[in-house]
C-alpha cells in the first residue's frame, strides 16, 4: 500500500481540525467536507486501490516465485548428492592411483639399491680376479657379463624411475 499521505488528505484532516476547534466538533467535520473537492477524493481514492491491486499482484508474484523455488529444491538437493557421491569416487580413485605410483617407486627404489649393490659386488669380485696371480679369464668374463648385465638393469631400474617421480 501507499506509504505517504495524500496532501488533500492533509489539508483536508487541518481545516477539519481548525472548523472543529471554532465551531465545535460535529459542525467543523461538516463544513470542513463540504470545503473538500470531491474529485480529488475520487481520484486518490482511485489511486489508493490501484496501489492496493499493484500491491497484491506483486505478492502473488512473489508468492508464486517463492514456491517454485521451494519445488525446485528437492531436485537440486539431489543433483548436488549425485555430484558429491561423484566427486567421492574419482577421489578414491585418484588416491588409489597414487597409493599405487607410490608402490611402484619403492619398488623401483628398491630394484635400483640392489642393482647398485650387485654391480659393486661384482666390481669387487673383478677387482679381486685381477689381482690374482692367475686370473681366472672365465671367471672374469662370467662376472663381467653379469656386471653388464646388472648394469644395463640399472639404468632402465632408474629411467623408470625417474619418468614416475617426474
Amino acid at each position: 500500500m501507499a506509504n505517504h499521505v495524500p496532501r488533500h488528505a492533509l489539508t483536508l484532516m487541518a481545516s477539519s481540525a481548525k472548523l472543529a476547534a471554532k465551531h465545535g466538533l460535529k459542525k467543523g467535520l461538516s463544513k470542513a467536507a463540504a470545503k473538500a473537492n470531491p474529485a480529488l477524493m475520487v481520484i486518490e481514492a482511485a489511486v489508493s486501490v490501484a496501489e492496493a491491486v499493484n500491491s497484491y499482484l506483486e505478492l502473488r508474484k512473489a508468492r508464486e516465485h517463492r514456491d517454485g523455488l521451494q519445488r525446485l529444491i528437492p531436485h537440486e538437493e539431489e543433483r548436488l548428492h549425485l555430484e558429491r557421491q561423484q566427486l567421492a569416487e574419482q577421489l578414491d580413485l585418484a588416491k588409489e592411483e597414487i597409493a599405487q605410483k607410490k608402490d611402484i617407486q619403492r619398488r623401483l627404489g628398491e630394484l635400483v639399491l640392489e642393482c647398485g649393490r650387485v654391480c659393486r659386488t661384482t666390481w669387487t669380485e673383478l677387482y679381486a680376479i685381477r689381482k690374482s696371480d692367475l686370473p681366472d679369464l672365465e671367471a672374469f668374463d662370467k662376472h663381467l657379463r653379469t656386471l653388464e648385465d646388472a648394469w644395463s638393469d640399472l639404468q632402465h631400474a632408474l629411467q623408470n624411475y625417474n619418468e614416475t617421480t617426474a
